[in-house]
């Protein structure tokens, strides 16, 4: 089969959905501060400043960290790309915890916590798929004809 069937393609599994939905429901907020300055966020610009400039992170892996969370989470809600968008969200969720939030503890808010909850939700999804109601789903099955 092909790769990009082999991406795709997923069990019908209400639980996988209920999984990937809720990450991209909890992480789109927080791309949409990154991307567009929405919820008291810096918006690009001041992200990209921020990411580069105090936390010494490379440009291009900036730039990914906000496309993974605002498009990422885009991804999860639709189900569209989801094992993509399940790992760029767990890589930038595992760099934010041991760069910034690691040295704040367990606890919430400065915690690694709210880190731990996202791999746990990311990983299922990035080894299973999108589960029901996806268009990884309507997708593969296209592809499998």
């Amino acid at each position: 089969m092909n790769l990009l069937y082999r991406l795709l393609a997923t069990k019908k599994d209400i639980t996988l959905t209920i999984i990937r939905v809720t990450l991209g429901i909890v992480i789109l907020p927080h791309g949409a501060q990154k991307l567009l300055g929405s919820f008291g966020g810096y918006g690009f610009d001041g992200t990209m400043g921020f990411m580069t400039g105090q936390l010494g992170i490379p440009s291009i892996f900036a730039f990914l960290a906000i496309i993974a969370e605002s498009f990422g989470a885009l991804g999860l809600i639709l189900g569209l790309f989801t094992r993509v968008a399940a790992l760029g969200i767990f890589a930038t969720m595992l760099v934010a915890a041991l760069l910034v939030h690691l040295p704040g503890g367990f606890f919430a808010p400065n915690g690694i916590e709210y880190f731990i909850l996202t791999f746990g939700l990311a990983i299922p999804v990035i080894l299973k798929g999108a589960g029901s109601f996806s268009l990884d789903d309507l997708i593969s099955s296209k592809l499998e004809k």
